[in-house]
């Protein structure tokens, strides 16, 4: 069992790397909104010492992409160009980190709605045009990905993503998934799926939101068991370390 936590409140690669190893996480998933893990700028000479450094501790690096500000929607031409070139550069340094995948939030389309109702009309609308947009922008970051598998998380998940995800993996494009276990998902999205699952988010929801403490909430951890195999990663979406760390334990006793 290959588990893992998403590195936030670690000043730096090397204090989230060595949090991992003291308390006995295989991977340490590095979020890239945070400005203090941004890979622009980094030498190859520092990309090399944070790349030696894993591996003489035992601990692989993946990634979270920039998801909260930044949306694979985005069509504004020079937007979505920019958009495109970070995502590259990313993957480009992300390789030279040997890192095993990247997860991405495939983010928001607009939706105008009419007075007494909702957006759904203009997506109804607009739906095909999206999911081009959407299939063209994962297409493209796919394209430049290297050996960094890419997972597209279940975030804000609708039927345009899920159609252009499915698009994706049948015709074999690379596309892999991220189960978060505390998100809304479409079962039977993820179990027609199942077998290009490559990371599941673990933490649990209850009256101060999601991302707690496994056994402190809602979730019954037991019926992702079916989703897990081999390839596929756990990552303690619990912050801080500590209570990642907890959440492993909780998680242990109750898969077993």
């Amino acid at each position: 069992m290959k588990t893992g936590y998403h590195a936030v409140y670690a000043k730096d690669y090397f204090q989230g790397i060595a949090d991992a190893k003291t308390h006995g996480f295989d991977f340490a998933q590095f979020e890239l909104g945070v400005p203090e893990y941004y890979l622009d700028g980094f030498s190859s000479e520092k990309l090399k010492r944070i790349r030696e450094y894993a591996e003489g501790n035992g601990v692989e690096l993946t990634f979270h992409a920039p998801g909260d500000n930044v949306s694979l929607f985005a069509d504004y031409p020079h937007v979505r160009k920019g958009n495109l070139e970070q995502f590259r550069r990313i993957l480009e340094q992300a390789n030279a980190l040997n890192a095993r995948h990247m997860t991405i939030h495939a983010g928001d389309t607009s939706a105008f709605k009419r007075s007494g109702g909702s957006g759904g009309d203009f997506l109804r609308a607009h739906g095909g045009y999206y999911e081009d947009v959407l299939y063209e922008n994962l297409l493209e970051i796919l394209s430049n990905a290297g050996d960094v598998l890419i997972c597209l998380e279940n975030y804000h998940f609708n039927e345009i993503i899920l159609r252009a995800a499915q698009r994706l993996i049948d015709e074999g494009r690379g596309l892999w998934l991220t189960l978060d276990v505390a998100k809304p998902y479409d079962y039977e999205f993820y179990r027609r799926n199942r077998h290009v699952i490559r990371e599941m988010h673990i933490h649990d929801r209850n009256e101060h939101g999601s991302h707690q403490t496994v056994g402190t909430g809602i979730i019954d951890f037991t019926r992702f068991m079916e989703f897990y195999s081999q390839d596929v990663y756990l990552n303690f979406e619990v912050r801080p370390v500590g209570e990642a760390a907890k959440s492993k334990l909780a998680l242990e006793e109750l898969w077993r």
